[in-house]
């Protein structure tokens, strides 16, 4: 009889490549990065509305004199509506704006005008100007969208030396069967 004891050997398995802990971590490292990459450029699609400025490096030297005139125009209080309509490709709708002041007595305007960008097509961007409805304060003009898509539109009332504006996006739909 021997007095020796088997030593058992320490069940290793990184000779396999998935039980590897050194993989893994370079596996899950990939992942993330993966991941995060999807999300930016998701973020980089949904928040970038396509428009395109002329010149950037003016408007961005004037940053300090359009943040004031934001400043202006937020102490304004001013409160504007657009009552989009369904909008088809090549079909005349009419919309309607809704302007008034802090106080909500309606504001007749010098001009307001609603330009709409196609951030697709700069070819197609356009500039609508919206006339006094019968009821003051109230605005309305007919459109015509060219495209179906994507559209950014920004609305603009202007009094005297004092203006405001509103902006968004909008679908417009296929054209009628």
């Amino acid at each position: 009889m021997s007095d020796a004891t088997q030593v058992e050997q320490p069940n290793k398995t990184w000779h396999k490549p998935w039980k590897n802990p050194f993989i893994l971590f370079w596996l899950a490292i990939l992942v993330v990065v993966l991941i995060v990459n999807f999300f930016m450029v998701s973020m980089a699609i949904v928040t970038n509305p396509g428009l395109v400025n002329s010149s950037p490096y003016k408007r961005g030297a004037n940053y300090e004199a359009i943040m004031a005139e934001r400043h202006a125009e937020a102490m304004l209080g001013w409160q504007i509506s657009i009552e989009w309509p369904e909008l088809k490709e090549n079909a005349k709708t009419t919309l309607q704006l809704t302007a008034l002041d802090k106080e909500g007595q309606a504001i007749v305007a010098d001009s307001v005008e609603l330009y709409a960008y196609r951030p697709s097509d700069l070819k197609e961007d356009f500039v609508l100007k919206l006339l006094a409805g019968e009821v003051a304060g109230q605005y309305q003009a007919s459109v015509t969208m060219p495209k179906k898509g994507k559209w950014v539109w920004i609305a603009e009332v202007k009094r005297g030396n004092e203006k405001s504006s509103i902006s968004g996006e909008l679908m417009v739909a296929d054209p009628a069967p």
